[in-house]
């Protein structure tokens, strides 16, 4: 393998002025640094980028912590993301936690031990521990999905509250009486708490209380095993606002096996605008996240923070857009 004073000699440069060019130093004439990466192809030289970053005191690498990989929000958000860190010259590293707690600190430790220069946490949640071990990061974090700007950490979140409202009223909006919350496990302050509190603040103002709130999974599966037992505990359900598309396409299923027109005897709501949510049959009635935003957004506010440029908000909140089908 080449080394520094093959490309030197080659280049009839001493070793310093090889290192300068390599690096991207100031200080080499043109000329010079054409001769030297010329000897660079001609012997094969290939640079210690572990060394480089060494002396730099740069990596260039980023860690991403994402709950789920399959996850259809994660995929646009890791997209969106990506998309601004390639072009920054960043390089990045993706950890699923498989929605493990323990994991989410594991990987924030592991990352500083990898020397990233900055890190992107899709939470699930947001517990003590949790703030200690992104308080004790050398690396700045930006929280998506949850907002951590109460403890001062940078966050991307959605309009929960609001989108949970605007559910209330668009099935109220159609008549509906009795409706019903499939959420996901309560710790999920974001997804469950903050989406059902904005369906019960649209509902008491008229009045109507809130038939059910039950907790599950982010799965098809478990809005499916959710609403098969929810019908059969309260029949007289007309309205179902899930926390997620893919919760909701449960339910569509649930309902249709039981033999209830959806869409007429019950209208279901979900929440993203998922890729199944407009080939489902009826066809899901939602509101459109931007998941890729989020992304995009996580990395610029990282950027900024890895850059060290004074951090002029701590939070910023996506808005979303109504969705109609056939459910509701």
């Amino acid at each position: 393998m080449a080394s520094l004073h093959d490309v030197a000699r080659l280049a009839g440069v001493s070793k310093s002025t090889v290192s300068r060019v390599v690096n991207n130093e100031y200080g080499v004439k043109e000329a010079t640094k054409i001769k030297v990466m010329k000897a660079v192809e001609e012997c094969g030289y290939v640079v210690n980028q572990v060394a480089k970053d060494l002396k730099s005191q740069k990596t260039n690498l980023v860690g991403v912590i994402v709950p789920r990989v399959s996850s259809y929000a994660t995929a646009l958000g890791v997209d969106g993301l990506t998309a601004v860190f390639e072009q920054a010259g960043k390089h990045v590293l993706l950890a699923n936690t498989k929605q493990s707690s323990q994991k989410e600190i594991e990987f924030i430790q592991l990352f500083n031990q990898k020397r990233v220069e900055g890190i992107i946490f899709y939470a699930t949640h947001i517990d003590d521990d949790l703030i200690a071990a992104i308080k004790r990061s050398q690396a700045p974090v930006v929280l998506v999905g949850q907002d951590g700007s109460l403890f001062n950490i940078p966050s991307v979140v959605h309009d929960d509250v609001r989108v949970g409202y605007e559910a209330g009223n668009r099935l109220l909006a159609e008549g509906c009486q009795n409706i019903g919350f499939i959420g996901v496990e309560a710790s999920d302050l974001s997804v469950d708490k903050l989406r059902s509190d904005g369906l019960i603040q649209a509902l008491d103002a008229k009045s109507s209380p809130l038939l059910f709130h039950s907790h599950g999974k982010f799965s098809i599966e478990s809005g499916y095993q959710q609403m098969k037992a929810l019908y059969q505990q309260y029949p007289q359900v007309d309205g179902v606002f899930c926390a997620t598309d893919r919760i909701a396409i449960g339910a569509i299923q649930a309902l249709k096996e039981l033999g209830v027109a959806i869409g007429e005897q019950v209208k279901v709501l979900g929440v993203g605008n998922d890729e199944l949510a407009s080939v489902v049959s009826p066809s899901l009635s939602t509101f459109n996240y931007a998941f890729d935003k989020a992304g995009e957004s996580s990395a610029k506010l990282l950027l900024n923070l890895i850059s060290g440029e004074p951090q002029l908000m701590s939070k910023v909140v996506l808005t979303f857009q109504n969705v109609t089908r056939e459910t509701c």
